[in-house]
C-alpha cells in the first residue's frame, strides 16, 4: 500500500507540473499578443496624430490672411473709439485711416483678393490658351525656290514627293540634278488652305524648277516609274490585247499581268517622254535566261522541254548525252523565257493521289514459332483532290489544294510472327517415319508426343492418337468456341470439343482432367486439358479428331510438322 501511495503522489505531482507549464505557455502567448496589439495601436495613433497636425497646419495657412484681417479690423475699431473721445478732427482722421487700411492696406480686402484671385485668373488663362491651341489645325508648309508650293500633313509626304521627282528625272542623266532642297515649317492653317498629296507636291516641285516640263501620263510598274507617254490609251489597249491573245492550253481563269501597272497623270520632264510604240515594244519584250532544272521522279526530256517551251534539239544541245529518261535529282540545263511583263493565269485540275499503307507486325499463335506470313495484305488508299495551279509565262509557279476527299482508305498490312510452340517430340518420325505435311490449318495439339495410331486404322479409328506421358498439356489446335467440356459416356472419357469459325470442329479425348469451360471462347495454343487414359483407352494418349459438318476427316491432312524439329532444338537451347 505504501508503494501504491508513493506512486500516486508522484503521478499527481507530474500532472500538476504539466498543468503549470501549460498555463505559463498560454500566459506567455497572451502577453505577446497584447504587446503586439499595443505596438500596432501606438503606431496607428501616431499616424492619426501626424495627419491631424498636417490638417491643422493647412487650415492655419489657409485662414492666416483672414485672421490677420480680423485682427487689423479690431485694432482699427479700437482706434476709432479712442479718437472719438479726443475730438471730431481725430475721429474723422481715424475713420479715413480705417477705410484706407481696410481696403488698400497690407492684408486689406484688395490685397487679400489679389492674392487669391490672381493665381486663379492665371490658371483660367492658361487653360483657355491650351483649349484654343488644341482646337487649331496645323500643317507643314513646304517652301521651294522661295515660294510656298503646298501644305502637307507629314514629313513622309515630302520624302515621297522627292522620290517621285527623282524617278521622273531618271531619264535626264546628261543634265544637272534638280535641286530638291525645300524649307519645311509648321504653321496654323485656315479654311482656305488645302493639303496636297505627295504626287501633287511632286508636280508643284517640278513646276517651280527651271526644267523643261510637260503634262503627260507616267507609267509605273509596281510603283517604279518607267517612262511617260502622251497617249496612255494606246499603251493600255496594246497590253490588253496581249492578254486577250495570250496562247494558253485548256480552260484557264484570271489571266493577268504579274506586275501592277499604273498610269498617273502629272508633270514630267520633257526628255522622259517616250513614243507609245517604243513603250509598247519595251513592255511586251522578253529575253531568254539560262536556268538549271532539277529533275523529279517521272521526268523525261520531253516533259522538261514542254515545261519550258523548248525544242528537243535545243535541250539536247544544252545537255550533250542526256538520254531520254532522267534520274530523280538530275540537273538539266534549260533556257527560260522571261517577259518584261510576265503573264500569269490559273488552271483548276482534278488529281488522284495514292496513299501508302502502313505495315505492322503482330505476334500470333496462328503460326508456329519461327514462321512469318502476311495475315492481311496491305492496299493503297486513294485521295481525289481539286488543285489550283498558277502558271507564270506558261511555267508552273505554285499550286494550292482547294479541296480533297479520301475515296478509299488504305488497308494496313499485317505481318504475323508465329508464337505457337507446341510440337511433337520427334517430328521427323511422327507418321510412318515421315513428318506430317498437311495444310497446317490446325496446330499440333500437345506439348510433345508422337503418333501412336492413325486415322481409319485396323479398328475403324475416327481420329489420330497422340501418345504422351500422363499430365502432358493439351492445347486448342485453333481458335473457337468450347461446345463440350467434361465426361463423355460414349467412350471418350474426359473430352473437349471446339467449334471453329470456318465450320470445322476438333475433339480432344481421354483427358485425365479438363481445364476448358463449356461456352468459353479459346485461342489457338490455349490450355484446355491434360493427357490421360480415361474412357475406352489403353495407355496415356490424346485422341484428336477433325470434323466438318459431322463427318470425320483425317487429322494428318490438317497438321504440318515440317521443320518443327529445328524450332524445338532452338527452344530447348533457350530453355537450357
Amino acid at each position: 500500500m505504501g508503494v501504491f501511495h508513493k506512486a500516486a503522489d508522484g503521478l499527481s505531482g507530474l500532472f500538476v507540473r504539466a498543468a503549470l507549464c501549460t498555463f505559463k505557455f498560454i500566459a506567455a502567448i497572451l502577453l505577446a499578443v497584447i504587446k503586439a496589439a499595443k505596438f500596432i495601436a501606438a503606431e496607428i495613433w501616431d499616424i492619426i496624430k501626424a495627419a491631424g497636425e498636417g490638417i491643422m497646419w493647412l487650415w492655419r495657412e489657409l485662414t492666416e490672411s483672414f485672421r490677420s484681417r480680423v485682427k487689423l479690423s479690431n485694432e482699427l475699431t479700437r482706434n476709432i473709439r479712442k479718437a472719438k473721445k479726443e475730438g471730431k478732427k481725430e475721429y474723422i482722421t481715424a475713420i479715413v485711416t480705417f477705410i484706407g487700411s481696410f481696403f488698400l492696406g497690407e492684408g486689406g480686402v484688395v490685397y487679400t483678393a489679389f492674392n487669391y484671385v490672381l493665381p486663379m485668373a492665371c490658371i483660367a488663362f492658361l487653360v483657355g490658351i491650351v483649349r484654343f491651341g488644341s482646337g487649331l489645325e496645323y500643317g507643314i508648309s513646304v517652301e521651294y525656290n522661295g515660294h510656298e508650293i503646298g501644305i502637307i500633313s507629314a514629313e513622309a509626304d515630302f520624302d515621297s514627293a522627292v522620290r517621285e521627282v527623282q524617278q521622273r528625272i531618271a531619264y535626264a542623266a546628261d543634265e544637272e540634278a534638280v535641286d530638291m532642297s525645300a524649307k519645311l515649317s509648321l504653321r496654323v492653317i485656315s479654311d482656305s488652305d488645302k493639303f496636297v498629296t505627295s504626287g501633287q507636291l511632286a508636280d508643284k516641285m517640278l513646276e517651280a524648277s527651271d526644267e523643261d516640263l510637260t503634262e503627260a501620263y507616267g507609267i509605273y510598274i509596281d510603283g517604279t516609274f518607267v517612262g511617260a507617254v502622251n497617249n496612255k490609251k494606246k499603251v493600255e489597249d496594246a497590253l490588253e490585247d496581249r492578254l486577250l491573245n495570250y496562247d494558253v492550253k485548256g480552260t484557264v481563269s484570271d489571266v493577268s499581268y504579274v506586275n501592277k501597272i499604273e498610269y498617273t497623270k502629272g508633270i514630267y520632264l520633257r526628255n522622259s517622254l517616250k513614243s507609245e510604240d517604243d513603250t509598247i515594244a519595251e513592255l511586251t519584250s522578253s529575253k531568254e535566261k539560262a536556268r538549271v532544272y532539277v529533275a523529279q521522279a517521272g521526268d523525261n526530256i520531253v516533259t522538261v522541254a514542254q515545261k519550258y517551251g523548248m525544242e528537243l534539239d535545243r535541250l539536247n544541245e544544252l545537255n550533250p548525252g542526256i538520254g531520254t529518261n532522267l534520274k530523280d535529282g538530275q540537273m538539266v540545263n534549260v533556257m527560260q523565257t522571261e517577259s518584261y511583263l510576265p503573264i500569269q493565269y490559273v488552271r483548276e485540275m482534278d488529281t488522284l493521289q495514292f496513299l501508302d499503307y502502313e505495315t505492322v507486325e503482330v505476334e500470333t499463335s496462328a503460326l508456329n514459332v519461327g514462321m512469318v506470313a502476311v495475315l492481311t495484305k496491305g492496299e493503297r488508299g486513294e485521295k481525289e483532290s481539286k488543285i489550283e495551279i498558277t502558271y507564270v509565262d506558261g511555267i508552273e509557279a505554285s499550286r494550292k489544294v482547294i479541296s480533297s476527299n479520301i475515296t478509299k482508305n488504305p488497308v494496313v498490312e499485317t505481318i504475323g510472327i508465329g508464337t505457337y510452340s507446341a510440337m511433337p517430340d520427334d517430328p521427323d518420325t511422327c507418321f510412318f517415319g515421315q513428318p506430317l505435311t498437311g495444310t497446317g490449318q490446325f496446330g499440333w495439339p500437345l506439348d510433345g508426343g508422337w503418333v501412336s495410331d492413325t486415322f481409319i486404322s485396323d479398328r475403324n479409328h475416327k481420329g489420330l492418337d497422340i501418345a504422351a506421358p500422363e499430365g502432358t498439356e493439351i492445347y486448342a489446335a485453333a481458335e473457337g468456341l468450347v461446345v463440350s467440356a467434361g465426361w463423355n459416356s460414349g467412350g471418350y472419357g474426359n473430352v473437349v470439343m471446339i467449334e471453329h469459325p470456318d465450320g470445322y470442329a476438333t475433339v480432344y479425348g481421354h483427358m485425365i482432367s479438363v481445364y476448358a469451360i463449356e461456352g468459353e471462347y479459346v485461342q489457338k495454343g490455349q490450355l484446355i486439358g491434360y493427357v490421360g487414359n480415361t474412357g475406352n483407352s489403353f495407355g496415356d494418349h490424346c485422341h484428336f479428331e477433325v470434323r466438318y459438318q459431322g463427318i470425320c476427316y483425317d487429322p494428318a491432312t490438317f497438321l504440318n510438322t515440317v521443320g518443327m524439329s529445328k524450332d524445338k532444338e532452338e527452344r530447348d537451347k533457350k530453355e537450357n
